[in-house]
This record gives structure tokens, C-alpha cells and sequence, in this order.
């Protein structure tokens, strides 16, 4: 890294990515920052830098080197194998300790404390947030926790039959195959603390009578604005609740209906072209409703029409190892598996992890105008833009 870069970080102060630390002589505090860069998107620590950005120096390199490599490996667990390279400024060495995104599980201190960097600042994680990093993980499957308060009579057995029809070509007969444990294996029904049996998440979505009793956030505000941004005037709303099945139906049905139609006319040829292909529309709604975060329960999904655009706004950040550089390639494990495998089974996908880079080609055959995907804090925006004949 040269001078002047570094002079510029100095200059811009601490961010979501940058912590200035004077020296390590509070240890515990030193793991703390260190864990919380890990628990997000990483970051770095400049050691010999005062809170004002102001270069003080180390005095023993080497000693606060290893010092800092035995924090990592026995104040935070797991341990944590930071990057330190020293560098040279205003004639006096500072060290930049630089912190590696997780991989895996959740690091917290010695103390069990599990630490999160938001700005500038590091703040110990909500008992959410905790739930979310061990999502993540694979170590939990929110959608396949017990939702309070529902039992099996909450269930629709006409839409369970029918996805039980679907799948195994046959149908579901009670005396042969007991619905309690069949649920349970299917992990549509767990139970809580109490083991008292309930709907899991996953089935409250795609089996449950009213799915919104229980999961009000679970549903779709969609808004057909009049003009190219959000104002006063709104031309078209409608509040799509129901199971996950029947929202993506009717978030289509209202694109479609708020959405243009040219017709071309060639000799004694017609022909009607749609503003946005429908099954780039499709996979757009359904990676929506299968990858949204529902552990955050005060956001629904927003779905915005414009005269020039579609944007889906969906609750949550990027799952597993999915970043804005890779989403248009890469393949990942879903955030919701059993949500995402029984979409799979009803047809809504093609195959699992496919959605994006199909959405992406169906947009640039038809429009010439790839998506664009955006993350701004928890949340995950993908813009489709219409055609413009």
C-alpha cells in the first residue's frame, strides 16, 4: 500500500471497514474489534493510529506483531488469522491488522460475547442478529423453526395433498402414512421448546389456511407509481398476502396488469410484446419469496413498478457466500433449503441456485439491459428494466 493511500484512509477517518487503535494494551477490547470485523465483511485495525487519525507510531513492531496474533488465537474463538503488514508513515511504523471475512460459524471472546461491526462502531449482536450470523452458517435452518402459536389443524390439507400428489405421483392415505410423523420427516411440523408440536416456518408458507395470522410480514406490498420514481401519485397498490404459491401468482398477475404491450404488426402477422418477459418476472418474484430473510420481521417485500423499471426489494443481505461481484455466476447453498426444495418440487424453479443468471439472460435477450442487483443494508434490491419500443 502506498503513502498516499494510506494518508487518504487516515484522512477519512473510521468507517465500516477501518478501526484506528493508539495501541493493544486493552486486549479484551482488541478481540472485540477484531471479532466484529469477522462477523461482518471484515475489515482493518491500524494499530498506532489515535481516534483523530493521528500517526503515533508502534514502538516494538515485532512484540505488538506477536501480540496481536496471540489475541487472535486465545481471545477469540474460533481463532482468527488475521494479515499484518507494517507500514512506514510520516517516518514512524504503524501496523495494519487486516480481518478476513467468517467462513463459518459465528467468533465470539473468551466470555461467549459475539461482537458485530455497524458504521464505525463495534456493538454486541442482538439475540437476532446472532440467529442470522448462525443461519448463515448452516448451524441453523430458520425456516425450519416452530412458528408460536400454530398447530396441524392450522394446516390446508387440500394444498398439502395436492403437493403430496406432486411429489410422490400417488395419493396421500392416512391409515398407510400417519400425518404426524410424515410432516415431521418432511419437516413441515417441529416442535418447540416444550416439544409441543408446531407449524415450521416452511410450513406455515406453503401449507398453513392463513399464512398471515402467524407470519404478518410474510407477504408483498406492491405499488404501481405513476412516472420514474416513488412521489405522490400511485396508480395501482395491492397488499399480496396468502401462501407463498399464491403471492407468486399474484405479484405476477399485478406486474402484468400495471405493465405496457406493444403490438407489432408485420404483413398479416400480430404479434403482442410484453414490456418485461414473464419468466424473467417469474424468477425474479420467486427468488424473492424463497431467499428472503424472514428471521426480519418487521419488512415485507416491496415490489415497485415505474414506467421504466421493475424493483423488487427483498429483506435481507446476501446469503452464504454470494457477493454482488459473483451473484451473476455463482451457484450457492439457498438460505431457506426446505422453502427452497418445496418450490423446487411445485415447479416454480427450474433447479436450484439457477434463478439470477436465467433472469439475467432472459432480461438481456428481450430488453438488451441486464439486471441490476444492489445491496443497502438489510435489504436486497434487483431492477429490471422494461423495453423501450
Amino acid at each position: 500500500m502506498n503513502t498516499e493511500h494510506i494518508e487518504t484512509r487516515l484522512a477519512n477517518g473510521e468507517d465500516s471497514f477501518t478501526e484506528f487503535k493508539r495501541d493493544i494494551s486493552r486486549r479484551s477490547d482488541f478481540a472485540g474489534e477484531m471479532i466484529a470485523f469477522a462477523n461482518a465483511d471484515g475489515g482493518s485495525i491500524l494499530v498506532g493510529v489515535d481516534d483523530r487519525g493521528i500517526v503515533v507510531g508502534v514502538a516494538d513492531p515485532q512484540r505488538v506483531e506477536e501480540a496481536i496474533l496471540n489475541i487472535a488465537r486465545q481471545n477469540c474463538t474460533p481463532p482468527l488469522h488475521p494479515r499484518i503488514t507494517r507500514l512506514t508513515v510520516a517516518g514512524k511504523v504503524i501496523l495494519e491488522v487486516e480481518i478476513p471475512r467468517r467462513l463459518n460459524i459465528p467468533h465470539e471472546n473468551n466470555s461467549g460475547q459475539c461482537f458485530i461491526r455497524v458504521g464505525s462502531t463495534q456493538r454486541l449482536a442482538t439475540p437476532h442478529e446472532r440467529a442470522r450470523l448462525l443461519q448463515l452458517s448452516g448451524l441453523v435452518h430458520y425456516d425450519e423453526i416452530p412458528v408460536p402459536r400454530t398447530t396441524v389443524a392450522d394446516l390446508d390439507m387440500e394444498a398439502f395433498e395436492d403437493y403430496y400428489r406432486r411429489v410422490y405421483a400417488i395419493p396421500w392415505v392416512d391409515d398407510e402414512i400417519p400425518l404426524g410423523p410424515l410432516l415431521e420427516n418432511m419437516r413441515f411440523v417441529v416442535p418447540d421448546l416444550e416439544g409441543q408440536p408446531r407449524l415450521s416456518l416452511t410450513g406455515v408458507l406453503l401449507f398453513a389456511e392463513r399464512p398471515q395470522d402467524f407470519l404478518y410480514h410474510a407477504r408483498i406490498s406492491a405499488v404501481r407509481w405513476a412516472g420514474w420514481e416513488a412521489g405522490e401519485t400511485i396508480i395501482d397498490r395491492q397488499e399480496i398476502g396468502g401462501r407463498l404459491p399464491q403471492q407468486i401468482q399474484h405479484a405476477e398477475a399485478f406486474i402484468v396488469r400495471n405493465t405496457a404491450l406493444a403490438t407489432r404488426i408485420e404483413g398479416m402477422q400480430q404479434t403482442d410484446i410484453p414490456q418485461y418477459p414473464r419468466p424473467a418476472l417469474r424468477e425474479a418474484i420467486v427468488n424473492a419469496v424463497a431467499h428472503r430473510d424472514y428471521s426480519l420481521e418487521s419488512a415485507q417485500i416491496l415490489l415497485y413498478i415505474f414506467d421504466d423499471r421493475i424493483e423488487l426489494r427483498s429483506p435481507g443481505t446476501l446469503p452464504n457466500s454470494v457477493t454482488l461481484d459473483n451473484i451473476r455466476t455463482h451457484y450457492s447453498k439457498p438460505r431457506n433449503e426446505t422453502l427452497a426444495r418445496v418450490l423446487f418440487n411445485l415447479g416454480y424453479v427450474n433447479t436450484l441456485g439457477s434463478g439470477i443468471p436465467r433472469m439475467i439472460r432472459l432480461m438481456r435477450e428481450h430488453s438488451g439491459r441486464e439486471p441490476d442487483f444492489e445491496v443497502s443494508g438489510a435489504q436486497f434490491l434487483v431492477r429490471l428494466w422494461g423495453r423501450s419500443d
